[in-house]
């Protein structure tokens, strides 16, 4: 991905904006992270690489193709609004073909010289995602409003943050004639992860627990997906500290992971829901030892007032800063 002014993430070459020749190249290369195989120990991130900057009008023309077909399905979320997020193209596509679409929000010392971030505390990287489920559009909503809240650094944390945001992940379930919980092909993305005995545990949960709802389906095989393997491969390549999976309409907060869980987030108060084969809390604590977050807003199609939106985020980020942090600095040996 390229990175723009005030650490912007700009698009790649294969978004639909047509970029200089030189930017292309630049742009291919980008777009192939190295193998995790040379990947940075978990907790401890490389530093983003340096990117040639794109001009405002390309960056605000690939946010108006983002915002076009999600608007009549975001509540209270209006054209500027959207526009404001500068949502990129990230390359990936859906089952049907249209593009998933991210944001990445720099630590204020990246986004001042636009190529890199703190050379002496490494930052938090975080994973906001909204809609996998395509009939809960709120969720997208909440996560377009915090980057915002992310872009203003008006409440500074302890450790600097990486944040990505994906606040669509399921474009075909949102922008269906009537809107799905699963994908175009029938399968609940949030039971397509592949935990620890997914093959065993997945059938068997939807046969027996769910009678064969067909809203559950957790597919043929783990990851078989488009979108799930979108979301995994972030997984490996962002390599974050924390997950925030954004959902509606329980009015919860649940939990998994090795930290003690926040207690509320803004109105809404803890209550673990269990562990469900293939789902991403599941597979993001139990397999790679994550915290994960899951907000269930109260209602799919009701946003919460302006207020609850502010104090949920400051509270996600007063347990960041209570449990998550304790800066690595960089090229620190054990002690």
């Amino acid at each position: 991905m390229l990175i723009g002014p005030h650490g912007r993430v700009v698009p790649l070459a294969d978004s639909g904006v047509q970029l200089p020749a030189s930017t292309q190249r630049h742009a291919t290369a980008s777009a192939h992270p190295a193998s995790t195989a040379n990947a940075q120990p978990h907790g401890h991130h490389s530093v983003p690489p340096a990117a040639p900057v794109l001009s405002e009008a390309d960056a605000a023309a690939m946010a108006e193709q983002a915002c076009k077909p999600l608007l009549p399905r975001l509540p209270t979320i209006d054209a500027a609004q959207c526009a404001q997020a500068r949502l990129v193209d990230s390359g990936a596509r859906s089952h049907n073909g249209l593009p998933l679409y991210w944001r990445d929000v720099l630590p204020a010392a990246a986004a001042a010289d636009g190529e890199k971030a703190s050379a002496a505390v490494d930052p938090l990287h975080v994973l906001v995602v909204g809609a996998i489920h395509g009939d809960e559009p709120t969720s997208a909503s909440l996560a377009l409003r915090w980057i915002g809240f992310a872009e203003s650094q008006a409440l500074p944390t302890r450790r600097p943050v990486h944040w990505r945001f994906i606040p669509v992940l399921n474009p075909d379930g949102m922008l269906a004639k009537k809107a799905t919980r699963v994908n175009a092909r029938g399968v609940d993305l949030n039971r397509n992860f592949p935990t620890p005995g997914w093959e065993r545990d997945a059938p068997v949960y939807w046969e027996k627990r769910t009678r064969k709802d067909p809203r559950r389906w957790p597919g043929p095989e783990p990851l078989s997906e488009p979108e799930s393997r979108f979301l995994h491969e972030q997984m490996e390549q962002f390599d974050p500290d924390l997950v925030v999976s954004i959902h509606a309409p329980y009015g919860v907060l649940d939990f998994d992971g090795p930290q003690p869980p926040p207690s509320r987030l803004g109105r809404l108060r803890l209550d673990q829901l269990g562990v469900f084969p293939g789902s991403l809390g599941h597979y993001g604590s139990v397999h790679l030892g994550l915290p994960v977050v899951t907000i269930e807003l109260q209602h799919e199609l009701k946003m919460p007032q302006d207020d609850e939106v502010r104090v949920m985020w400051r509270d996600l980020l007063r347990w960041m800063d209570r449990h998550l942090a304790e800066p690595k600095a960089v090229g620190a040996g054990a002690s």
